[in-house]
């Protein structure tokens, strides 16, 4: 077993029980199988500039998508989670452009090909789009707003587990106190609740109107 992976222990149901079957590509009729996986925080899933050697589909936890900028320091760019596929530049033979780094312990189905990309590659495509809007919204509360809406798009509604307050001031261009700031503000406003850890309750509502309301 490799050093950022973890123990099965046999706590994932078969397929089909998972609550993601409907969204997994091994539904494909070319599926070739998929292995459960996990894997712990900080472990690297894609490396960027290498070519990824499996086609892995999220199943739960989250994950930090990281791009190295023309200064050459790596940054976070945007946030992913359950349903999503990482590794697809394999199927190409190419090499990574970005680099996935889970920032909870991440459940994971690693597949056979053949398998359909095509939604997947559509679903990061618009993901990475409306992160790359993110940073152009005027404000740290209105950013953190958009930012935990974009979290929460994947995530069951009943508890968001969120990054944190570091990687969200990566990703939102700003500094961990202004971060913070911004978070107190919402907690006070009743827009988010924390339950334990970094799971929160979101008032989506609230975000919505924060988010169109006139600066």
């Amino acid at each position: 077993m490799k050093p950022d992976e973890m123990a099965q222990g046999g706590r994932d149901p078969p397929c089909v029980q998972c609550v993601l079957a409907d969204q997994c590509p091994a539904a494909h009729p070319l599926r070739g199988g998929a292995r459960p996986r996990l894997f712990a925080r900080g472990a690297r899933l894609q490396r960027e500039g290498e070519r990824p050697a499996h086609l892995l589909f999220i199943k739960s936890g989250l994950l930090g998508v990281r791009q190295t900028g023309m200064d050459g320091v790596e940054r976070a760019i945007a946030v992913i989670g359950p349903g999503f596929l990482v590794g697809q530049p394999m199927v190409h033979g190419q090499a990574a452009v970005l680099s996935v780094q889970a920032l909870t312990p991440v459940s994971v189905c690693e597949l056979s090909l053949p398998v359909c990309i095509a939604r997947y590659t559509r679903q990061s495509v618009l993901s990475l789009a409306g992160w790359s809007q993110v940073v152009r919204i005027p404000g740290p509360m209105r950013r953190l707003a958009s930012a935990l809406r974009l979290i929460a798009a994947f995530q069951p509604a009943s508890a968001i587990q969120l990054p944190s307050q570091t990687v969200l001031a990566e990703l939102l261009c700003v500094t961990r106190e202004s971060v913070n700031r911004a978070w107190r503000e919402l907690e006070t406003r009743g827009i988010v609740r924390r339950r334990h850890a970094r799971a929160v309750d979101l008032d989506m509502q609230a975000l919505e109107k924060l988010l169109t309301a006139d600066n």
